[in-house]
């Protein structure tokens, strides 16, 4: 009966050794991290590249050179997690040695000839407590030339199981899972960098795209400005065939269309520059994508949105990866600190052993006489295991160690630096939603003024179309010059210009208050794919 309770509580803690620490999740693959490059194509219309703003972002999200390397930073620090998890993994250890020894004998109690075999296997697993629980079976065969041995050769075997655990430092489960903490908050670290990448993406494509839109339009503006002075150019040399006006009036009309024509010539560079940073943006392949023309779809005019400082505050607070980056900071310091606070204190570690030997062999003397047998009695390695088996000896240990730096400077100065460290990262995360509140006040500020400017812009378009028909009336009684036309269309255009500016303007000042919100993802419809799940453990050990 008490043998087979025995035998329980082995087995109950053969259990333990095997289910102490979390088992390995499967893994899933982050999709956001591949070598190969994307597939996917630009959309290419009768040669040209007709492009909407959400094509751009979701070409740019999928092929931007800068998102695929740090895709690949991503899955690393998602994978150290199940890397901080080999804490808990089993360890299996073996050992087989042999030995076959000969020397001079100097007397009848020392062997001339020894020979050893060694077979040793262990398991060994850390738990959630800080201990170290092991189980070990060793087996060793002697064999020799010592006269009075009763056992030869002999076979010594046990079984044991063991158990290390500390009392003070290294205690519990903040101690045994810091790389664990560590890796999770390193992990969501990275997930808000990554996810602040993408942001600074689509920021980036959506002004690029606009750039490319205002640089079209301002071509735009160039080619009917050019128009007006061919027009007025044509009028003159009516007027001068009929000798209504003197030839010189040609002259400044024909300065008038060169100069249009330069600004046509810098405005036609502009699209182009334009358009290769969005393609950059795009990392478009080289070949006919680098020269076919990107035609934008997407009308820049947009509807006004209503803006509060405040609520604007609250969101960006909630919504900024900036912020989640700096509390997963601030959360690995905290493991840091706590980590090394523990360190400051003594070493106290209990041991505690439990035990079931076994012995066999040849028996070659009487064990309580010394007298040599007629004949021997053979014996081997089955003598250990069935007395191992039957749990008839058996034997325990407990023990204490204690250790304790006397000055303990090293650990101290750890403490005290991780303490400085939380300390500044906190500061930092006060620096940060400083600077947010900045960005997030000098965002809505700019979307405010770029609507008004719009209102400006437009008035004045239709004050300048005003004063041109009405010059031109002048112009044709008589009273007015092609130097005053001239004037005035450059005013026209000059207003056009700002007008193409301020809508454009509208477009991007949105872009970064969206951005400077943390909204400017769902503003595209974007979602972050992450992997399935974490890797976590069965039954909540060692989470």
């Amino acid at each position: 009966m008490v043998h087979t309770k025995v035998v329980r509580g082995l087995l109950l803690g053969l259990a333990l050794l095997a289910l102490a620490a979390p088992s390995g999740a499967a893994v899933t693959v982050p999709s956001t991290a591949s070598a190969a490059p994307p597939a996917t194509e630009l959309p290419v219309v009768d040669g040209k590249i007709q492009l909407a703003l959400d094509q751009a972002v979701g070409l740019a999200l999928e092929h931007n050179l800068g998102l695929r390397v740090q895709r690949f930073v991503r899955s690393e620090s998602w994978f150290g997690i199940l890397q901080s998890r080999g804490v808990y993994d089993l360890n299996l250890t073996g050992e087989l040695t042999t030995l076959d020894n000969t020397s001079a004998q100097v007397s009848q109690i020392t062997a001339s000839s020894f020979k050893q075999q060694t077979f040793n296997l262990g398991l060994d697993r850390n738990v959630p407590t800080g201990a170290n629980l092991a189980l070990d079976f060793n087996n060793t065969r002697q064999e020799s030339d010592v006269v009075f041995n009763a056992l030869n050769p002999s076979y010594d075997s046990f079984l044991r199981l063991s158990a290390v655990q500390p009392l003070l430092r290294n205690f519990g489960r903040d101690a045994i899972e810091r790389g664990i903490r560590i890796a999770r908050a390193d992990s969501a670290a990275s997930k808000s960098e990554f996810e602040r990448q993408v942001v600074d993406t689509v920021q980036q494509v959506t002004v690029a795209y606009w750039n490319l839109v205002a640089a079209r339009d301002q071509l735009k503006v160039a080619e009917e400005s050019l128009g007006l002075a061919k027009e007025l150019h044509e009028r003159n040399k009516i007027q001068v065939n009929v000798g209504t006006m003197a030839p010189l009036e040609l002259v400044q009309s024909e300065a008038a269309i060169a100069t249009r024509e330069e600004d046509i010539i810098r405005a036609q560079a502009a699209v182009g520059d334009a358009a290769d940073q969005l393609r950059q943006l795009l990392d478009v392949p080289a070949g006919g994508a680098w020269t076919a023309d990107v035609v934008p779809t997407t009308e820049p005019e947009t509807e006004r949105v209503t803006l509060d400082v405040e609520e604007s505050l609250a969101t960006a607070y909630a919504s900024r990866p900036e912020i989640r980056a700096q509390e997963s900071a601030i959360e690995h310091l905290a493991v840091e600190s706590d980590y090394f606070r523990n360190q400051k204190k003594p070493r106290l570690d209990l041991s505690l052993g439990y035990r079931f030997n076994g012995a066999g062999g040849t028996l070659r003397r009487d064990p309580v006489t010394g007298a040599p047998l007629a004949h021997p009695i053979s014996g081997g390695f089955s003598d250990d295991l069935n007395q191992i088996k039957s749990l008839d000896f058996r034997g325990w240990s407990a023990g204490l160690t204690f250790g304790l730096p006397l000055e303990n400077r090293t650990a101290r100065a750890q403490s005290l630096i991780a303490n400085l460290n939380l300390e500044q990262g906190r500061v930092t995360l006060d620096q940060v939603k400083s600077q947010i509140t900045t960005e997030v006040r000098t965002a809505v500020r700019a979307v405010l003024t770029a609507a008004k400017q719009i209102d400006a812009a437009r008035f004045s378009v239709t004050s300048q179309e005003k004063n041109l028909e009405a010059e031109k009336k002048r112009y044709e009684n008589g009273i007015s010059t092609s130097f005053r036309i001239n004037q005035i269309q450059d005013d026209l255009t000059q207003a056009r210009s700002r007008e193409v500016s301020a809508i454009v303007n509208y477009r991007t000042s949105l872009a970064a208050y969206y951005k400077a919100i943390g909204k400017l993802l769902d503003q595209h419809n974007v979602e972050i794919e992450e992997p399935a799940g974490e890797p976590k453990a069965a039954g909540g050990i060692g989470r």
